[in-house]
């Protein structure tokens, strides 16, 4: 599949004007079969035909473009092997037990240090939830830390 985003319509400071034409970002993610290592440019030509299945002339409104095949996006983040930026498995399993079994997940064991990457509950895919999970565990221990030292 492909997921296509226009961020600039929610804040147009992403967009510029350049010749007196307004130029608007486009962000787009697809996934690829597991060991598919394409170039940037094929990268491009396969994310660009399968916008273009759905909007026709897509491609002749591209005025410049940057694409990473799966090995950058790893190369970028040792996390993301292969390009598989949901931190692995996304089973029944893995929704209950990212990364480890225990009832807080998101503990790094270090004081004030949370984890929130797709590696924790619910996972990849389920954008922006593991870190709203890290962030209310964070206010919850932030609370119960400042009503046991009065005076901070």
């Amino acid at each position: 599949f492909t997921l296509v985003g226009q961020q600039y319509l929610a804040d147009p400071s992403r967009s510029r004007v350049t010749g007196g034409r307004r130029l608007n970002p486009l962000w787009a993610y697809a996934h690829v079969p597991a060991g598919w290592d394409g170039s940037a440019q094929e990268t491009f030509e396969l994310v660009t035909a399968q916008i273009e299945r759905a909007a026709p002339g897509f491609r002749d409104m591209v005025v410049d473009w940057v694409a990473s095949p799966p090995s950058a996006v790893q190369e970028h983040n040792a996390n993301n092997l292969g390009g598989d930026i949901s931190g692995g498995a996304n089973d029944l399993v893995q929704l209950i037990a990212r990364p480890r079994l225990s009832p807080d997940p998101y503990s790094t064991g270090v004081e004030g240090v949370y984890l929130c990457s797709s590696s924790t509950a619910p996972g990849g895919g389920v954008h922006f939830m593991c870190g709203v999970n890290a962030a209310r565990r964070a206010l919850t221990d932030g609370a119960r830390t400042s009503r046991r030292s009065p005076g901070c």
